[in-house]
């Protein structure tokens, strides 16, 4: 056994281990009497029973042989157990096992000890307080609860005489106070704190445990009264502290515990407090109770924390109301923690509480005043948030807390007394007044106010709108006058009663806030009531002034004002919005003077800090407010001075911090409105200056940057009153320039304001242009002084030194638009130079403020020389763009865009869109990309849908420009592009000939742009008539020339850039208007419609030249030159190319494209040559061989030129970069599947060009003779020539197609034709290629159009060799662009691929005028092919010659479809067509194939009504377009589809789109004719005439052929007669007497014919004889020298109109001889041929059989065969009665233009029927259709004709008031008839003529010429829909010739205006006999009229179509007048049978 000391001092090592079986080896003596110890301490309750009865002399010995042992031990234990750091936990128990094993041993040996009985119970107590320390909570409590019953068993005696009552205590009861019980009391106290310690540390979930505390603490009163005071106050300290600890767990855990535990445990604890020196600690052992429980707020019920919460107050409140002075302030602290934490509760809990403080109020109210008032407060405001907690109404609806006290008086009425209460218990000092409650500090009211107004506050303001709105809350205002007053006192009480420390805290963290919410909550109920206003708004302006504020509340405080002022202009409270918006403006400046501060000295770093960044948006927000502030000021009619300039100053002290700060620039905005708004008054003209300038906190340089803003806002209100503008803004420049920048300092700025002096100079008009450049030139000089003196300048300065250069510029441009700006060393050029200098140096940045200004100037250069063609510049222009952009971070690709739509790559006219100069200069900045196809695909991307020649879909075209101008508004952008759209469709739809869809889409591209060029420029224009003398006869052109042409003065200072960043200048603008005007000026005049064309050509050149445009001007007078030599005005038409070719020369060095330049070289010497020729032709003498030679000579010149010039270089390099292309495209990515399918339908259309050949076998070749696709003649020839020949003769058949592909795909390959070119074009993917293809096509249209000049030259004068070479030449220009010939063999397929269709062919019109001539000389050369000719003496110069008939038909037809919208071509080829197709039934080398052969008058009737009227079909057709245009454009801004507005009747067009449509399409045609037959004439003249004359070997004095056909549905005849006699004067005297009446007097006016000349003049000269005979006979001068001599005068009168009588007789006897009844029908038919048979031979029987067959005759050669049938005809028509001739039906003559002067219908075959005539078949569809829509058809065979009322109408007698004899004659008639519309003697305006016109079926005038001087033939036009008209003046229904040009005149207005019938005269008349005329005309009217009530057996009542109709009284109405000839055959009717009806009522609707 180890003995004692080893045992101590293993208890003392560092570890003792294992010592607790030594102590217990070692006290095992100890063992008897421990076990039922140790039962006693697991179970204290039963310790005393078990213990036996120990005898003490067997004790005794233990205790003497252990007690020192156990001594030591229980000493050093428990230091052991209190070491630290603690020893293990394995040790640990061991000492506690060991530390309990002695205690027991003591236990046992204690009484044989010495000393007091507690001494054991004493060391038990430190052996709890070890287990204590060890967090041995419960053992440490259960070793207690027995030391407690030992000391109660000591205190009692012993155990045995235990009485029951002591049996139920834990703490003895001691009564005594003497020593020993003092220490008694003091153990056990010891003993009941460190059990209340356990229990508050071990937190144990038993409630039972916590009411044995309960009971500890209730049972040790006894021990704490006999303590003394120290021993009391340390137990009782440590007792309450516990306590309060488990009471505020026990709220913690109210969950697990009862509410009578917590409140019985709490109620323990306050008295306990209460008993204590630290009572006044009660209230925050209240406020914990109350923390712990409103924590727990979201998880118990409202009765459970209202029982709560009660018990605690009510203690507190009664307590409070015992000692006042020291509880209160805690009591109402507590008050205001609970109310405010119920405020925010989630529960209902604000509603009892309050009820609860209500009670507390009333139980203070006798005795504590202050206090009931306080708790009321808390009540009220508790109250309102009930009400908004019930309502559900979140922080953001606060609007419940205040209806509840309008709807709560009683309440309301109790918070006003309290508040009255508590104001008046508070002195104006903030002193308390003397009272029971002196001591009680004026916080807790404080805190009260603030709960109450708080929440109350945010209910206002939240509630704003409602508060203001009259309806709801108005009424209840008055009551509320305690909220106010509360609101008050709250900001008296912050404002003047804190202190410095209290305000500070007050405004710290979330309070900031308060006072500003309160304020402002004020400030609302005064503005509501009308009450303490003055006070409210103090304390706003208070708060917002005051420096002790937080930044923060400013923040708060200018938005809640904004928000109210918001709210009550909204209201129309305009004054009091005025008041809360100034102090918003105040509180914002305020703020950002703060933000400044904080700035610059980082004084203060808070969470709201913001940064520098967002000061300046601050800055433009308070600008906004302020220039919100003076709008309202208007309308209050405030001083705004003092306004202006305090916000003024507090931005220029935030400026002096800040110096980067933006200006105000919404303030000065509005200023400079006000001074607008003022400007009325003239001597107002108040600056910003005056008002600032005296102000010293203002400095000079704020002063020069708000000086500057106003200078700018003056120009953005410029268009406000630009005169007022202007003078305002020079008075702020002179300020600026003479008293703020004065110094050196400020150069700068001074030439930064010289640079807008120069601008707002320029705004004053031209005039002052002089002054703003020497303004720039000042600039510049100091700029360049600066730079030379400082060695390098500023970004800034650099900057101003460019904008001068390039605003001097522009202005020098400006002041002289026509010197010579681009010679070398102008000062323009210097400027530009020194420009690019500076901004292309290393060093230049470009400021980012100035970046759209800069590029607007950029800009305007680069547009300014393109649009003259200068780009010797563009690289370092196109640099400056790219480095701008690149400034951006602008990819290259939208760099490219950005140019490509804005149309800056290129010079004006160009035919590419990008000039290879860009193409260079991109390439220097991007190589690798220039040629990349991925990088172009990238841009196309970017470009859609701009990029228009990237894709040859017209669809998408059309598709993408509607789309960008459907949108609403339209930007200008949108509408340039769109424009750009439409300009290059309509380029493309011209080059494929489709000229009507062309007309539409330029005009629209011509309306946008007009729209964009008014937005640009201002202009005006003047009248001017210019006489030419054109062979002796004075013609007037009348056009419109510019007067003034400027810059806009608005876009010249400002550029304009929309939201879609596209960037337009004037020359952009007007460079593609005057390219408008061009392109529609050329399709006009190639459409005819001269008079538009030469009017828009005239105003373009005009504008050109005014601007010195040379690329326009050369243009348009290019064009010009070419229409006056197509209206044969020969030396107009050379003045014009002259002036092209000058301009040209004149400019060689400024046009800087050398192609363009070329080109145009090219074009004017075409031109020139071709005016050379056409005048040659027509010359009345022979052309001499020097002028023929000279016209070759230029047209050889031209050519060489386009072959040799520079040009080549260019192909030359693109082919090789087209074939690397190639290449390399095999290797790029594949393509998609979108693009293989658009593709797809190329490559078969190639496929049907390309092809491989075959030779044709000698069966083959027999099958083709027979089926006659080879000449019958030229047999040997093919076999000889081979299959080359053998190709030529059009063989059809699939299988000769299929062989074709193979053959025609190498050509194709090899020479790249013309159709691979386009296609090619259009699938590129690379822009140099692109540029190639354009020009490529350009050459080729240039050289085709060039050798088709020199062929047509040579063929004209018999070199027909020589024109067989070229038109072979220009075959092979189509396949590539050498002119070299092909070989023989790859001729015939060069032939079949021009022979076929290309849909939107590039070069259709070329095509077709080449498909023309080569037809024409294959039909020339067979001239030679007689068939009496040997076929071994026939010669073929060329293949040519052997081209067949069907294949020459074949080409033709493709000819006529592709040139159908080409009027002149048209003819040419119609003309051709139909006299093949006659030729074919009378010659046999023009034999037909047998499919066609029957159908010959059928083909040859259609063609010759095609080629008459072409221009007034085409014109017909763009009128009615036009007109669908104007309607869509009064809908939709926006061009409607194609399908809409393009789609016309299938009537009115010329011809289908392909040629395998014509077949049907001519079948539907006479389908579609109405019965009534027409009749077409015309005159083959010229190289046609010749050709015939040559074909048919007719006699040279052959000089025209008569073709006439008669067209009905059923029927149709065409005879080819030759005109064999001249019909001149009769005789000798007859021409001498004429000449009497021409040369007899010198007349002043002189007659002029209405064409200038005419093949007319050639075969029948007698006519225009009678007309000009006429003229001087009828003329007033005439008339009053020969008054004495009428005898004279009727003897000329009688003579010409016998004259006239025998040549109309002469024309139908000569001309047509039997052929006459053609035009009334008749033709031989096999019935008659029985009759005449036996007179005549079997030769003439056939040739009559042949001609009865075919329906077709041909003028023979030999004059004794026509004779002979001519009279066997004579013979069959005189059997035949000739009243079968006359049906009744009426007849439309479609004359051609070269006899429509002659009176057809005065021939004596048509003298006495109902004749109408009309310019096209195109144009009797047209009327009516127009006419006849409504009507249904009587039937099937009668056509349905329009109808009128001769009483519906409208008629204008004598308007000029000299026809006093015609108005004698008619007024009375008139009257008399009961017209009821028209005007005698006076002048009618336009708008009244036209509404006559429209809304009346007839129209009838009686003056001077047509009546086109009251209303012009283009406003007839615009009609949509015209009455009939009978016009009876001079040479009204005369149409003038124009050359190759339609005619004009006021029956063809008429007629597109849809006047149904025209009655008028194709000469001068006298009056009388046109009266007389007149007068029977009406009189007949009128009497059918009568009679058309009466019912026909054959029609419906109203509706009868066989009655007479407006052309049957004609012939009697001739018979009429005196001369029945020369008066009575010049009225004529154009148009339609029109029949008379008689309206009920004169209903006037449209039939």
């Amino acid at each position: 056994m180890e003995s004692d000391a080893s045992i101590l001092s293993k208890l003392q090592s560092p570890s003792p281990s294992d010592f607790h079986r030594l102590f217990t080896a070692y006290l095992h003596p100890f063992t008897p009497f421990l076990a039922p110890s140790a039962a006693a301490a697991k179970k204290p309750a039963k310790s005393s029973k078990s213990k036996p009865k120990i005898e003490l002399p067997a004790i005794r010995p233990l205790a003497k042989q252990f007690i020192s042992f156990i001594h030591k031990a229980l000493s050093l234990i428990p230091k052991r157990l209190c070491e630290s750091p603690q020893i293990p936990q394995n040790c640990a128990t061991e000492l506690f096992d060991s530390y309990r094993l002695c205690l027991d041993c003591l236990e046992v040996i204690a009484p044989e000890l010495s000393g007091k009985p507690h001494s054991v119970q004493v060391q038990r107590i430190r052996y709890v307080h070890c287990l204590e320390n060890w967090c041995l909570f419960e053992e440490a409590e259960a070793e207690g609860l027995v030391v407690l019953e030992r000391l109660n068993a000591i205190a009692g005696g012993e155990l045995k005489a235990k009485s029951q009552k002591l049996k139920a205590r834990l703490v003895p009861e001691l009564k005594k106070e003497e020593e020993e019980d003092r220490e008694l009391a003091a153990i056990v106290l010891e003993v009941v704190v460190t059990l209340v310690k356990c229990v508050s540390k071990r937190r144990s979930k038993i409630e039972a445990d916590y009411r044995r505390v309960i009971s500890l603490v209730n049972e040790s009163e006894s021990c704490f009264k006999i303590l003394d005071a120290k021993d009391y106050e340390k137990f009782h300290h440590f007792l309450e502290t516990n306590l309060h600890i488990i009471t505020v767990y026990l709220v913690a855990e109210i969950k697990l515990f009862s509410v009578d535990l917590i409140r019985e445990f709490s109620a323990v604890t306050f008295n306990e407090y209460k008993k204590s020196c630290a009572q006044d600690q009660i209230y925050k052992v209240a406020l914990k109770i109350c923390h712990s429980l409103f924590s727990q707020r979201d998880e118990l019920s409202a009765d459970i924390i209202l029982d709560v919460l009660k018990h605690v107050l009510d203690f507190m409140a009664a307590e409070c109301k015992d000692g006042a002075e020291k509880l209160a302030p805690g009591f109402l602290e507590l008050v205001c923690y609970c109310a405010n934490k119920c405020q925010s509760a989630t529960v209902v809990l604000c509603d009892p509480v309050a009820q609860y403080l209500y009670r507390l109020a009333r139980f203070f109210h006798q005795d504590f005043l202050f206090i009931s008032s306080i708790l009321t407060l808390y009540a009220s405001g508790l109250l309102g948030s009930s009400s908004n907690q019930l309502k559900g109404e979140d922080a953001g609806k606060g609007g419940a807390s205040l209806q509840f006290f309008l709807n709560n008086s009683e309440r309301l009425q109790q918070l006003a007394l309290s508040i009255n209460w508590l104001n008046d218990h508070f002195d104006t000092a903030g002193k308390e007044k003397s009272s029971c409650e002196q001591a009680i500090s004026h916080l807790p009211y404080w805190e009260a106010l603030k709960f109450f107004c708080l929440k109350l506050a945010e209910s206002i303001f939240l509630n704003r709108k409602e508060i203001f709105s009259e309806a709801e809350i108005a009424p209840c205002w008055e009551n509320l006058s305690g909220i106010h007053d509360a609101f008050r006192q709250y900001c008296y009480i912050f404002l003047y009663c804190l202190s410095d420390t209290e305000r500070e805290k007050e405004t710290s963290g979330d309070n900031h806030k308060v006072i500003s919410v309160v304020v402002v909550a004020a400030l609302m109920l005064s503005f509501e009531t009308n009450q303490n206003l003055k006070e409210s708004t103090l304390s706003v302006k208070h708060v917002i002034s005051a420096q002790w504020i937080p930044n923060k509340r400013l923040k708060y405080l200018y938005v809640s004002l904004n928000n109210i002022a918001v709210i009550l202009k909204s209201k129309k409270r305009l004054k009091e919005a005025f008041k809360a918006l100034k102090m918003c403006c105040k509180a914002l400046w305020n703020y950002i003077v703060d933000l400044c501060k904080i700035e610059m000295t980082k004084s203060q770093v808070s969470e709201d800090y913001m940064s520098e960044k967002s000061i300046p948006d601050l800055v433009m927000e308070a600008s906004d407010k302020v220039a919100l502030l003076l709008q309202l000021n208007q309308k209050c009619n405030f001083k705004v001075n003092g306004i202006i300039r305090e916000s003024i100053i507090c931005w220029s002290n935030s400026e002096n911090l800040i110096a980067t700060l933006p200006t105000p620039v919404s303030l000065i905005k509005e200023w400079v409105k006000i001074q607008y708004k003022l400007s009325d008054d003239n001597e107002h003209e108040v600056m910003l200056y005056p008002l600032l300038s005296s102000s010293k906190e203002i400095s000079k340089r704020a002063l020069g940057k708000l000086l500057e803003e106003e200078l700018l806002a003056y120009n953005g209100k410029s268009y406000l009153n630009p005169r007022y503008s202007l003078k305002m803004k020079m008075k702020v420049i002179n300020v600026l320039l003479e008293e703020i920048y004065v110094t050196k300092e400020s150069i700068v700025e001074k030439c930064r304001v010289l640079i807008q002096k120069a601008i707002s100079l320029r705004a004053l008009g031209l005039e002052q242009l002089d002054k703003g450049i020497q303004c720039l030139s000042d600039a510049v000089s100091t700029l360049k002084l600066t730079y030379v003196s400082r060695r390098r300048c500023s970004s800034q300065a650099d900057n101003l030194l460019i904008h001068a250069y390039l605003l001097r510029a522009l202005y020098t441009q400006e002041a002289a638009p026509q010197s010579m700006l681009l010679s070398p060393g102008s000062g323009f050029l210097d400027d530009i130079h020194d420009a690019l200098n500076l901004c292309l140096h290393p060093d230049h940045c470009h400021e980012d403020e100035q970046y759209e200004d800069m590029l607007y100037l950029w800009y305007q250069l680069i547009d300014l020389l393109s649009i003259k063609g200068y780009l010797e510049i563009h690289p370092r222009l196109y640099d400056v763009v790219i480095k701008l952009f690149n400034k951006k971070n602008i990819q290259f690709e939208k760099t490219l865009a950005e140019l490509w739509k804005n149309k800056r790559l290129s010079h004006a006219l160009c035919v590419s869109p990008v000039n290879h100069t860009f193409i260079s200069t991109f390439s220097k900045h991007q190589s690798q990309l220039c040629n990349s196809s991925l990088f172009w695909t990238k841009c196309m991307e970017e470009l859609k849908p701009l990029v228009v020649g990237f894709h040859h879909i017209n669809n998408e075209i059309k598709q993408a420009a509607s789309d960008l101008i459907s949108s609403v508004p339209i930007t200008s952008c949108s509408t340039f592009i769109s424009s750009n759209l439409y300009y290059d469709l309509s380029a493309r739809l011209i080059s494929s000939g489709q000229m009507i869809e062309a007309l539409a889409y330029a005009k629209e591209a011509h309306r946008l742009r007009s729209k964009l060029l008014q937005q640009k420029f201002e202009y005006s224009v003047e009248k001017v008539v210019e006489t030419f003398d054109v062979k002796g006869e004075l013609i007037d052109k009348i056009h419109y020339s510019v007067q003034t042409f400027k810059v806009n003065d608005f876009v010249v200072t400002k550029g304009s850039c929309d939201y879609e960043g596209s960037v337009l200048t004037p020359w952009n603008v007007l460079s593609c208007y005057l390219e408008s005007i061009l392109q529609v000026g050329y399709v006009q005049e190639t459409l005819g419609n001269v008079s538009e064309a030469e009017m828009l050509l005239q105003w373009g050149r005009n504008v050109a030249q005014f601007q010195n445009l040379p690329l326009f001007e050369i243009s348009f007078s290019c064009l010009l030159g070419k229409l006056y030599r197509k209206q044969k005005l020969w030396s107009i038409s050379e003045k014009e190319l002259s002036s092209a070719k000058k301009g040209l020369a004149d400019n060689l060095n400024n046009i800087s494209c050398k192609k363009c330049l070329c080109m145009w070289e090219i074009s004017i010497n075409q031109q020139i040559g071709d005016l050379i020729l056409s005048s040659s032709c027509c010359s009345e003498e022979p052309p001499s061989p020097k002028t023929l030679s000279s016209a070759k000579i230029l047209y050889k010149l031209a050519l060489d030129k386009l072959n040799l010039s520079d040009w080549g270089t260019l192909y030359s390099t693109s082919e090789e970069s087209l074939a690397n292309d190639k290449c390399e495209s095999k290797v790029e990515a594949r393509r998609s599947r979108r693009t293989k399918k658009e593709a797809k339908p190329t490559s078969q259309k190639q496929d049907t060009v390309c092809g491989h050949s075959r030779r044709i076998t000698r069966s083959v070749h027999r099958s083709l003779v027979e089926t006659h696709e080879i000449e019958p003649a030229a047999k040997e020839t093919c076999h000889s020539s081979g299959s080359a020949n053998e190709h030529l003769m059009g063989v059809d058949s699939k299988s000769f197609s299929a062989d074709l592909q193979s053959e025609i795909r190498s050509l194709c390959s090899k020479t790249k034709c013309w159709q691979c070119l386009h296609v090619e074009a259009g699938d590129c993917c690379n822009l140099s290629i692109f540029i190639f293809m354009n020009w490529e096509l350009v050459h080729r249209k240039l050289s085709l159009r060039l050798l088709m000049s020199i062929g047509k030259f040579s063929g004209m004068f018999g070199h027909v060799h020589e024109a067989h070479e070229i038109l072979l030449q220009s075959l092979s220009v189509l396949f590539s662009r050498n002119c070299s010939k092909h070989s023989s063999d790859s001729l015939p397929f060069l032939i079949e691929s021009v022979g076929k269709y290309y849909p939107e062919d590039a070069l259709a019109v070329e095509r077709a005028t080449l498909l023309y001539f080569i037809c024409w000389f294959t039909v020339k050369s067979k001239c030679y092919q007689a068939t009496s000719i040997p076929s071994s003496n026939r010669n073929f110069c060329c293949e040519l010659s052997s081209i067949g008939t069907v294949r020459v038909l074949s080409l033709l037809k493709l000819s006529f479809i592709l040139c159908r919208d080409v009027p002149v071509l048209l003819q040419k080829v119609s003309r051709l067509l139909a006299v093949i197709y006659v030729l074919s039934t009378s010659l046999e080398q023009f034999s037909l194939s047998s499919n066609e052969q029957g159908s010959e008058s059928q083909w040859a009737s259609f063609f010759h009504q095609a080629s008459l009227g072409t221009q007034l079909n085409q014109q017909l057709l763009s009128g009615i377009i036009q007109k669908k245009q104007n309607q869509s454009a009064g809908v939709s801004e926006d061009l409607d589809s194609v399908l809409d507005i393009l789609d016309l009747p299938h009537s009115l067009r010329c011809g289908p789109e392909s040629c395998e449509d014509l077949e049907e399409f001519v079948l539907d045609f006479f389908q579609g004719l109405p019965s009534t037959p027409v009749i077409c004439i015309s005159l083959v003249a010229g190289a046609d005439a010749s050709l015939l004359k040559d074909l048919l070997h007719c006699s040279p004095k052959v000089q025209a052929w008569i073709l006439l056909s008669h067209l009905s549905s059923d029927n149709q005849y065409v005879v080819l007669l030759p005109v064999h006699e001249i019909l001149k004067e009769a005789s000798d005297e007859e021409s001498s007497s004429s000449s009497v009446i021409f040369n007899c007097k010198d007349f002043v006016k002189r007659w002029q014919c209405p064409w200038i000349s005419s093949v007319i003049d050639d075969i029948a000269p007698v006519f225009r004889h009678v007309l000009e005979g006429n003229y001087y006979s009828s003329s007033e001068y005439f008339l009053d020298s020969i008054r004495e001599n009428t005898s004279l005068w009727w003897t000329q009168r009688n003579r010409l109109n016998e004259c006239l009588c025998k040549f109309l007789q002469d024309v139908e006897d000569s001309w047509l001889g039997t052929w006459k009844y053609l035009l009334l029908g008749m033709w031989p038919s096999c019935n008659h041929l029985d009759s005449i048979k036996k007179s005549l031979s079997r030769d003439e029987m056939d040739l009559l059989q042949h001609v009865v067959t075919n329906k077709c005759y041909v003028g023979l050669t030999s004059e004794e065969t026509s004779m002979l049938l001519f009279n066997s005809m004579l013979e069959m028509s005189d059997s035949v009665d000739q009243a079968e001739c006359i049906s009744g039906k009426p007849i439309i003559l479609v004359l051609d233009t070269e006899v429509q002067m002659l009176p057809w219908e005065c021939l004596p075959i048509l003298r006495n029927q109902e004749v109408y005539r009309m310019p096209s078949i195109g144009s009797i569809f047209a009327t009516l259709d127009r006419h006849c829509e409504n009507q249904k058809q009587v039937e099937s065979s009668d056509p349905v004709f329009p109808l009128i009322d001769p009483l519906d109408s409208y008629y204008l007698l004598n308007p000029d008031g000299d026809l006093s004899r015609t108005q004698v004659e008619f007024e009375s008639w008139f009257k008399n008839q009961n017209i009821i519309e028209g005007k005698i003697g006076t002048v009618p305006t336009v708008e009244e003529l036209s509404l006559a016109l429209k809304d009346h079926d007839l129209f009838i005038y009686f003056g001077h010429g047509s009546g086109t001087q009251y209303i012009p033939g283009h406003e007839i036009q615009k009609l949509d829909g015209c009455a009939a008209t009978l016009l009876l003046g001079c040479s009204s229904g005369s149409l003038y010739l124009r050359g190759s040009y339609m005619p004009h005149g006021a029956p063809l207005s008429y007629i597109l205006a849809g006047s149904p019938v025209i009655v008028a005269n194709l000469w001068e008349v006298t009056d009388k006999d046109i009266d007389r005329f007149g007068k029977a005309m009406l009189n007949a009217w009128l009497r059918e009229r009568s009679t058309a009530s009466s019912e026909c057996a054959r029609c419906m009542p109203t509706k009868c179509i066989h009655r007479p109709r407006i052309a049957s009284f004609m012939a009697q109405a001739r018979d009429a007048c005196n001369l029945g000839f020369l008066i009575g055959a010049s009225p004529v009717c154009y148009g339609v049978p029109t029949g008379i009806i008689k309206r009920k009522g004169k209903n006037r609707e449209n039939i």
